[in-house]
């Protein structure tokens, strides 16, 4: 359900590309997303990633990636390419990984836990900090969203909350602080535009319960987004 709201919330914008992490819930959410867009682009998973980087020998991974390839190039229908990439994966909490929080501080004590969890630059056993996610995923951004933006394409990521806390705070130009204090509220989007140097967000649609009238919506909230800037934009994420 959460998928659905957060694809009609963004069902008037025509994404030509899609980037999501490597987990399947990410890669579903974007699929199913994809299913409210008034455009009726059919979403292809392309594997290997944007940038190819397979399983070296993989030769099924390959052909796969080859007849994904094909289809966008001489399909009959609209499609939109979907590339999953590791640095927009969820941060990795080690020895925490599917602990309940009740477990984890019977194994390793409260004070603890919650040093490692909210933390900016503390790893807990074989895990990552917040200060490690945001390495990778604002690399990621900087290296592979921005070329996307400035060839003018409407880019949809879809990750997970620290990811997107560490993309949105590079982009607000937060304080480690300000990070660590943002909330990110599930299947709600953040639009942001660009205009060849500069991003400013925007305002999210809303997702509209389809058993209200259009009387009985108005003056809904937007979403937690709100206009800074206003005009003609090259690209949107």
């Amino acid at each position: 359900m959460e998928a659905l709201a957060s694809g009609r919330a963004v069902s008037e914008i025509d994404f030509d590309i899609i980037f999501t992490s490597r987990l399947v819930r990410a890669k579903q959410t974007a699929l199913i997303a994809m299913t409210q867009s008034r455009f009726k682009r059919v979403p292809v998973i392309v594997r290997g990633g944007f940038h190819g980087r397979g399983k070296t020998g993989d030769a099924n991974r390959l052909r796969l990636r080859d007849a994904a390839a094909k289809a966008l190039k001489h399909a009959s229908c609209h499609m939109v390419p979907v590339y999953a990439d590791p640095a927009l994966n969820e941060r990795c909490y080690g020895d925490l990984q599917g602990l309940s929080k009740e477990a984890a501080t019977k194994e390793f004590g409260e004070e603890t836990v919650m040093k490692w969890r909210r933390s900016y630059d503390t790893r807990p056993p074989h895990g990552e900090s917040l200060k490690d996610t945001a390495a990778r995923s604002v690399r990621f951004f900087k290296s592979t969203i921005i070329p996307r933006l400035q060839e003018h394409r409407n880019v949809l990521i879809v990750a997970h909350g620290n990811v997107l806390r560490c993309i949105i705070a590079h982009l607000a130009g937060f304080s480690e602080m300000e990070m660590l204090q943002l909330q990110i509220v599930t299947a709600l989007p953040y639009a942001y535009t660009y205009d060849g140097g500069t991003f400013a967000e925007c305002r999210a649609l809303p997702p509209l319960d389809p058993n209200r009238n259009d009387e009985d919506q108005q003056g809904v909230p937007l979403g937690i987004s709100s206009v800074f800037k206003t005009g003609d934009i090259n690209s949107l994420i």
